[in-house]
């Protein structure tokens, strides 16, 4: 005697609701990989993409998390598109910022540095446009 059979299948067609839509869905939105929705790597990160790179570039994508770690970033709080060129801004262990300048595609680090509280470092590099 099992009375918990009836109220599974109750749940389980209650939750199917249109077994038509469900597989639409489901194939249309897949979840995040379980390691980058588990970690929170990228929760709460700012993506920034303006107009005109996402018209000659196409869909941002979504920075290597192992080029990043490997430099020490824990955490990613920013993604800038700018000329096509990724720019991450995210922390380390020790809640200091890293500024990170990847290529288009996401997949290598072209500079990195680690951010200081005071914009003065920014006077003599050009590669950033802070």
């Amino acid at each position: 005697m099992k009375p918990h059979l009836p109220i599974a299948l109750a749940a389980v067609a209650l939750v199917a609701g249109s077994a038509v839509a469900a597989p639409a869905v489901t194939s249309a939105a897949a979840p995040a990989p379980a390691r980058v929705a588990d970690d929170g790597f990228y929760a709460h990160t700012r993506w920034d993409d303006d107009d005109d790179d996402r018209r000659r570039y196409g869909r941002m994508p979504r920075p290597d998390m192992g080029a990043l770690r490997a430099i020490g970033i824990v955490r990613v709080t920013e993604v800038e598109r700018d000329d096509g060129r990724l720019e991450v801004e995210g922390r380390d262990a020790r809640g200091r910022e890293i500024d990170v300048l990847m290529d288009a595609s996401g997949r290598r680090v072209l500079h990195w540095r680690y951010d200081r509280d005071d914009d003065r470092d920014d006077r003599y590099d050009d590669r950033w446009d802070d």
